[in-house]
């Protein structure tokens, strides 16, 4: 609890009008369809904590927020404040800090409005901003019968603050969790009762399939993973019938304390039915799955339960079935199926066992466990190609189910021969190597699967024709196997699966078996890579006759971007950049003026200088250009590149004031190209400078303008006129 005096900060609220504008909406079909989900994802209205980090989730997704909290005024002393829940904020801070981290919520209320802070603003807002490692921070007061109790905080720790979108997006967010929390308050008693076991006072089958549903989405989400127990007291009925109810709703009761002590608050565990219990264990993959379930198992078999008399004499054991997503299956039936399975597996053996799934296939496994593949969902991905991420992370499902692998990845050549990871599972997610903004370089299993295009099956380390272990590469077994993907005598790729669940070695049956669905993934893989390139393509082909005609209206212009394309291409090509990022920087020089089409044209003929507001019109043609390549396959770095192109190095440039190494590379070549090409070119309201006074001007704006590195190599070989 602590306290901080508002009486003195200068007014910070956000005053424009929070509503969402139609032409806004156009452009936010993602993270408006997210909040129009936001009812249901934020969860039961009784779970207080539930709901607020549902709440975290979705502000990340929608706006890119790194630190929220909320914070709830204090009954007895108004003045005060209390963190009730925080993510990404000092968890133990001292007395000094914490007033700062209670400070948006006493300044929100100071004001009575939603406000938003910066740390250039002034001394009072910097070390508010630095207590929540903040960029930006936003906080929305919450109002109940029209006093604000509380206030929800959200912080982005990027070098650009919030947009006034974000801004209006994350107001109907918390919009949203005010009516959730308002509803907990009054229904809190009601929904207790709706969700809990009456015996146990664990959650019941109706909260544990919300959770299950819930879980799944936020994972596919953000790419975690989670475990699903299935347990089942063995003989309980028996021993039901031996002694009283009583005994019988007391070990029940025992083994729900059991359950509870051996999970962390994070999980969820529910009475599903009758002697039937569910696990929920987040961030688990199958050893964390397998260890908890040893755990529980010991303790229940070490308790002595009530029998003859009362007396403490009986002992049961428990069978426990569990399965992983994604590992093990991708939706909620299927995963649900496959961990109930294995608890089926588990009773039958005499109880007192703990299965995986993977551990109840036989060795004939393959040939069942492909007729059950989801194939149908391959073929709904591949009609959505555009987003091939997700297309390629169902095939690469689909491969590893089918030969229990549980480490796979799909590798795909471009157009220009570089080799792209486009889709891994099992992975740690702290590999450097599988990051998607990691540079990914292609090991020698993959060229040669793709050079030879024929697949590579090690059953043993003497298998294979590379010499060196291959554990060290996270490798849990010596046996993999790598398939081209190839289509028509095109090789397309490699799809590599490695620590087959069984310990079993891959052989050439398996490949026998697996042959057909390899066939149909290069296929749709196929079809789905000319789709993209054809949509890139004939974007492209519009974009560039925008510019062109941009260069008829205007004759100034004329030759521009083709000039610029030419002193950023050599410019890269001396800083050593990878053929993939010299092929966005040349699309980037090429259409880095392409949102002129969205400015007056009048405002470009003018021959004077531009007032403030006419300048600040002429500004917005960068984010204008990248929007138009907004949804464009394989053009995220050449938007960013046009985007930033007009930020300078010291922070002083637009659209976000990006200083540093925050801008991208190919932005800040352009950025030198740019200036030079467009100082030596005269405009209506100014004549040309010589090249030699234009080399000068790059010179002295190294390290405030451009980067000192494409500063210096610029002006090293200055292009000839």
């Amino acid at each position: 609890m602590a306290s901080f005096d508002a009486t003195a900060v200068p007014r910070c609220t956000i005053d424009f009008p929070l509503e969402i504008s139609p032409d806004e909406i156009i452009s936010l079909a993602g993270p408006i369809n997210t909040l129009l989900k936001s009812s249901y994802l934020l969860g039961p209205t009784f779970e207080f904590e539930a709901t607020l980090n549902s709440l975290f989730d979705i502000a990340k997704e929608i706006a890119g927020v790194d630190s929220c909290a909320l914070l709830v005024r204090m009954d007895n002393d108004p003045a005060s404040w209390e963190i009730r829940l925080g993510r990404h904020i000092e968890t133990r801070p001292s007395q000094d800090i914490l007033s700062f981290l209670i400070a948006p919520a006493a300044i929100a209320a100071h004001f009575g409005k939603a406000v938003s802070m910066d740390p250039d603003w002034g001394a009072w807002s910097a070390p508010i901003c630095e207590a929540w490692s903040s960029r930006s921070l936003l906080a929305f007061p919450m109002r109940s019968d029209r006093d604000i109790m509380s206030v929800v905080v959200f912080g982005k720790r990027e070098s650009h603050p919030f947009t006034p979108v974000q801004m209006k997006l994350l107001w109907a967010l918390a919009l949203q969790a005010e009516t959730h929390l308002h509803r907990a308050d009054s229904g809190e008693t009601f929904s207790a009762y709706t969700f809990l076991d009456p015996l146990t006072h664990l959650y019941n089958r109706k909260y544990f399939d919300h959770q299950l549903e819930k879980e799944i989405l936020r994972c596919r989400r953000n790419g975690g993973s989670f475990s699903l127990l299935m347990l089942d007291i063995d003989d309980f009925k028996s021993y039901n019938n031996r002694f009283t109810t009583t005994a019988g709703d007391i070990a029940l009761q025992e083994f729900a304390g059991i359950l509870s002590g051996c999970l962390r608050e994070v999980d969820t565990v529910a009475r599903l039915d009758g002697d039937e219990f569910g696990i929920l264990l987040l961030e688990g993959i199958t050893e964390g799955a397998q260890a908890l379930a040893q755990r529980i198992a010991q303790q229940f078999q070490r308790h002595l339960l009530p029998g003859e008399n009362e007396s403490r004499t009986e002992r049961l054991s428990v069978s426990v079935g569990y399965a992983s997503f994604p590992a093990d299956a991708f939706d909620v039936t299927d995963l649900a199926n496959k961990a109930d399975r294995a608890l089926h597996m588990a009773m039958s053996k005499g109880g007192n066992q703990i299965l995986s799934f993977h551990e109840i296939t036989d060795v004939g496994g393959v040939k069942n466990v492909l007729l059950s593949l989801p194939v149908q969902k391959i073929y709904e991905a591949g009609r959505s190609v555009v987003d091939m991420d997700k297309f390629l992370e169902i095939l690469l499902f689909t491969g590893m189910q089918g030969l229990s692998a549980g480490r796979g990845s799909i590798v795909v050549k471009d157009a220009e021969g570089d080799f792209n990871l486009r889709a891994a599972i099992g992975f740690s997610r702290y590999e450097e190597h599988i990051t998607s903004t990691g540079e990914f370089r292609a090991g020698p299993i993959t060229h040669w699967v793709v050079d030879h295009q024929l697949p590579l099956i090690v059953s043993k380390p003497e298998d294979s024709p590379f010499s060196g272990p291959f554990k060290k590469n996270g490798y849990q077994t010596e046996s993999f196997l790598s398939i081209p993907l190839t289509h028509r005598g095109r090789t397309l790729g490699a799809l590599h699966l490695t620590n087959r669940k069984d310990q079993r070695p891959f052989t050439h049956e398996d490949l026998k078996v697996f042959a057909p669905i390899t066939s149909e993934i290069a296929a749709i893989l196929a079809q789905g890579i000319g789709f993209r390139e054809n949509v890139r393509t004939f974007s492209l082909s519009i974009l560039t006759s925008l510019s062109d005609a941009l260069e008829l209206r205007f004759p100034f212009l004329s030759g521009h971007s083709n000039r610029v394309r030419d002193l950023s291409t050599r410019i890269g090509e001396r800083m050593g950049l990878a053929k993939a990022d010299l092929s966005a920087l040349r699309h980037a020089a090429e259409l880095h003026d392409v949102g002129i089409v969205g400015i007056p044209g009048n405002l470009l003929a003018k021959k004077r200088r531009l007032n403030e507001q006419e300048t600040e019109m002429v500004r917005k043609h960068p984010f204008l250009g990248s929007k138009m390549l907004e949804g464009v396959p394989g053009m995220d770095a050449t938007r960013r590149a046009i985007l930033e192109h007009h930020e300078h190095f010291d922070g002083s440039g637009y659209p976000y004031g990006l200083r540093g190494d925050d801008i991208s590379v190919a932005a800040r070549i352009l950025s030198v190209a740019e200036s030079y090409d467009s100082a030596v070119s005269a405009r209506p309201h100014r004549g040309a400078i010589t090249p030699e006074e234009a080399l000068q001007m790059v010179r002295n704006g190294s390290g405030t303008l451009f980067d000192p590195e494409v500063a210096q190599l610029f002006a090293a070989v200055p292009p000839t006129h």
